[in-house]
């Protein structure tokens, strides 16, 4: 009796086992399937835009953005919004703290998306004035 039921089980396991292997052999590319291509790297072509008056304010405050970082605060003489600049976001410029700054500087802007890219490159300094923190 034992000896049947040994022989019975030996089959169903071999079998299993057999169709398992099929099973994961399909999961397998083909050796002779084409590489993948990446996509090419995309790199703006950057333009200046008009040049702008603003008004860089003295103090600095945290960015509303996803990473921590200081941003200075930016009045457009143009149509008096404020906005955040990220630090270093305007070429050759170090602003100190404390001093208040009215400069030329005109936006960068991605020519293929025809959209601003945040960062600025300085035309010159228009004044300056040192502002007493409270």
């Amino acid at each position: 009796m034992i000896s049947s039921y040994k022989s019975s089980k030996t089959p169903l396991l071999l079998t299993s086992l057999l169709s398992m292997a099929t099973f994961l052999s399909a999961c397998q590319t083909s050796p002779f399937s084409r590489e993948p291509v990446p996509e090419p790297r995309y790199i703006p072509t950057i333009v200046l835009g008009e040049a702008q008056t603003l008004t860089i304010m003295p103090n600095r405050v945290a960015c509303a953005s996803a990473l921590p970082m200081q941003c200075l605060l930016a009045k457009s003489n143009k149509d008096g919004s404020v906005f955040q600049i990220p630090y270093d976001w305007v070429d050759d410029f170090k602003p100190s703290l404390g001093t208040e700054y009215v400069i030329s500087a005109r936006p960068q802007i991605d020519q293929a998306k025809q959209s601003p890219t945040g960062y600025w490159t300085l035309q010159n300094i228009v004044s300056q004035r040192m502002v007493t923190m409270p």
